[in-house]
């Protein structure tokens, strides 16, 4: 009975430990692999692509893209943060602990000049990693951390389905611009 009530208060004590990813962690880990860049990239193809954004001047539009990308940059880190889940600040913290090793660094850069050459910037293309380095990449991308992280990003994640009634929110209150939330797919 007592080995009973001692598995029950050590399974309690881990599961009291257990805290979400804050969106600002994940934002930081976003930005260090390259990622920073989502948010004003889906906010720039959402002014392109919305008739009522497209006919604002220069000004309104500045506006409307800034608030867009803000936006868009809280929702994608939010989709990150929900997949790692209740452990999500402990896998952060596996995140941070190797990004900080030569490795780490190197699996950043890799995904850096990924992200610069599908944004056609070419500047970065070529590196590659030493042997050492691509083993423990291989090794930490079969982890939880790197698995959960990468899948807020996979086909099966998806904005809410408000997103279009929050952009307008932002639009009509930041930039005076008013927005029929329909607008938005």
């Amino acid at each position: 009975m007592r080995g009973i009530a001692l598995t029950l208060g050590l399974l309690l004590a881990a599961g009291a430990n257990a805290a979400p990813a804050s969106r600002a962690d994940v934002g930081r880990i976003m930005q260090e692999l390259g990622m920073g860049r989502l948010g004003q990239d889906a906010a720039t193809t959402l002014v392109g692509n919305v008739p009522q954004l497209q006919g604002l001047d220069a000004k309104a539009q500045a506006c409307a893209a800034t608030q867009a990308s803000a936006l868009m940059d809280t929702q994608f880190q939010q989709i990150v943060v929900d997949k790692l889940g209740a452990d999500g600040q402990t896998l952060i913290d596996e995140w941070k602990a190797f990004l900080a090793t030569p490795a780490g660094g190197d699996m950043a850069r890799t995904f850096q000049a990924s992200a610069a050459e599908m944004s056609g910037d070419d500047s970065a293309a070529g590196f590659e990693p030493g042997e050492a380095s691509k083993e423990k990449i291989a090794a930490f991308m079969g982890t939880p951390a790197f698995e959960q992280f990468i899948g807020g990003f996979g086909d099966d994640s998806q904005l809410p389905e408000d997103i279009g009634q929050q952009l307008a929110e932002v639009l009509q209150r930041e930039c005076q611009v008013a927005l029929d939330p329909e607008q938005i797919s």
